[in-house]
């Protein structure tokens, strides 16, 4: 199983605050929260607005891959990954357009790959993925897109649904593809910040997930012919309406 690579101790998140887009969120000891040392590194992490929890010492013991936590310890963006930090920074005080594509738990690293290849031919800024439950950057996804992975901003997050909410803050409109929605894709007018979500290859888009979505869209197709479109052929078409909307 893949773990989330991670830093541990306090000299060793001190020294990986010292790149604070490596950091994707800082975890530290409930009882260490008068701690001078912990706060001036807590206090270096608000600087550059990164997410701070704390948990107690048997859920940073689970966390931990080394067992010396020292009360601490900072999740960092995977090699190959965006930082979701940065997206954030790039969001605040900005109105430029955005266009950002939210997986929600494709499986198959060839759909993510052909997805991929299609997301950087349509202008995608951003594609979204779940850490768990989800395909990620693998030889085999790289593979698939024939490499355009190296070239896309692809964000891992924790929670898609939490990731929604907070996008919808900087005035994104969140776009959800469903069969049997009754209204088709080709009519649907993008706003100019869009976040559209896909859902996986079996069970579509979760209830959560479902619950966060503004509106519905579904691809026209025979359905007396065939029931549903592969999941990367799907998302290469909302792609390809929405490259081509006003």
């Amino acid at each position: 199983m893949n773990k989330d690579p991670l830093s541990e101790g306090r000299r060793s998140v001190a020294e990986s605050l010292r790149n604070p887009s490596s950091i994707d969120k800082v975890v530290v000891s409930k009882n260490l929260i008068n701690s001078s040392p912990i706060n001036e590194l807590l206090g270096t992490a608000k600087k550059y607005n990164i997410p701070i929890e704390f948990k107690n010492d048997v859920e940073l013991d689970k966390i931990s891959h080394t067992g010396k936590h020292q009360g601490i310890l900072a999740y960092l963006v995977s090699e190959g990954y965006f930082s979701e930090k940065k997206l954030w920074d790039t969001l605040v005080g900005s109105k430029s357009n955005c266009r950002i594509l939210i997986l929600d738990g494709i499986q198959d690293p060839h759909n993510l790959g052909a997805i991929s290849r299609s997301a950087l031919a349509f202008g995608v800024d951003y594609i979204v993925i779940p850490k768990k439950r989800s395909a990620g950057i693998t030889s085999g996804s790289i593979r698939a897109s024939s490499g355009a992975i190296h070239n896309l901003n692809i964000i891992r997050v924790s929670n898609i649904s939490n990731f929604i909410n907070k996008l919808k803050k900087f005035d994104f409109w969140i776009v959800g593809l469903k069969s049997g929605s009754g209204k088709s894709i080709k009519e649907h007018k993008f706003s100019k910040r869009v976040g559209i979500v896909i859902g996986s290859e079996h069970d579509g888009i979760s209830k959560k997930v479902e619950s966060q979505i503004d509106i519905f869209t579904e691809i026209t197709i025979e359905k007396d012919k065939i029931e549903s479109l592969n999941a990367s052929v799907a998302a290469s078409i909302v792609m390809f309406e929405l490259f081509n909307s006003d």
